[in-house]
This record gives structure tokens, sequence and C-alpha cells, in this order.
């Protein structure tokens, strides 16, 4: 009869360490990484804004002889030639418009986005990832807002899109602001 009762005590033991381990507290990052999961992202529009990138003022009054020397000398050897307009350097900045939301029994206090270009192709032109403030998103309800991505090498046909990654691997997570910040409760 000991025997038995041994033998049921010792199937329990490994059932009960596996409770006790689950019921154990979870590290932050394992509880930001669950919690994450209940955040979406999605493109819904954005918009490019292009410039032309202005000159530099020549520094010297000498500087601006050279040039105009070097201009009547590019003229009286291209008489008759059309002027060729100079090609103006453009910067363009998107403004990509997202829609954020969560159901999220905990909210973070921020989460990173990842937002990437591809071409029309849908192959990778560029990425970056983006630090979103989430302290007053309401939960389900969702928030669009504008992020402006600068300097961006958009060509007609290129597109955008955002994600919550899911999950994120432990070597990547120091790009991620949320990892490293401690949880409230």
């Amino acid at each position: 009869m000991k025997s038995k009762a041994i033998s049921r005590i010792a199937l329990l033991l490994p059932l009960l360490a596996l409770t006790l381990a689950a019921c154990a507290p979870k590290s932050n990052e394992e509880r930001v990484a669950k919690l994450r999961t209940y955040y979406t992202a999605r493109v819904i529009g954005f918009l490019v804004q292009a410039e032309p990138v202005a000159e530099e003022p020549m520094a010297s009054a000498e500087e601006e002889g050279a040039a105009a020397v070097l201009e009547e000398e590019t003229a009286a050897a291209d008489e008759g030639a059309p002027m060729e307009e100079p090609e103006v350097e453009i910067k363009q900045d998107v403004a990509v418009d997202i829609l954020l939301q969560h159901d999220s029994p905990q909210k973070l206090p921020g989460i990173t986005l990842d937002i990437e270009m591809v071409d029309a192709d849908q192959q990778p032109k560029g990425s970056w990832k983006v630090w979103v403030d989430t302290a007053d998103l309401p939960k389900a309800t969702g928030t669009q807002f504008t992020h402006l991505l600068e300097d961006v090498d958009y060509v007609e046909g290129d597109g955008f899109s955002v994600e919550v990654r899911s999950p994120v691997p432990p070597e990547e997570r120091g790009e991620y602001r949320e990892f490293s910040e401690p949880l409230d409760g």
C-alpha cells in the first residue's frame, strides 16, 4: 500500500512542478511579447511631399567671378546649341497615415511599428522602426495618426505597409523600445 502511495506521489510531482512553473511570474520581456500580440496596425494612405533642394549660395565675390567667366565660356562654346535646363535635386518626404488599435488586457506605454517600403514588384526598398506612444490609446477604438518619413527615394508605383511584428526574436528586442521599459503590475 505504501508503495502505491509513493508511486502516485512520484507521478504527481512532475505535474505539480509544471503547474507551479506555469503560475510563476513571467519576465518583463515575455509579458511585453504577449501584449504586443493584441496590437494591430495598417497603412490607410500616404502622401509624397516633394520640394527642390535649395542650392547653397557661393561664399565669395571671387568665386562668383569665376562662375561668371565659366558661364560665358560655356555659352560661347555652346553657341547655337539649345540650352539645357539644369537638373534640380528633389527631396521627397512621405507622410504615412496609420491606423493603430489594440484589444489588450493591459496597455503598453508605447509600441514599435515596422514600416516597409516596396517597389512596384513588391521588392523591399526601405524599412523604418517607429516608436508610438500608446499610453492614451483607447481599447478597441483605434487611433489614426501620420508619421513623416524623411528623404525617401520614392518612385511612382512604390507602396508602404506597417506591422506590429510578432514574435520579435530575442536577439532583435534591443531595437524595440517597449522591451526595455518595465511594465506596471
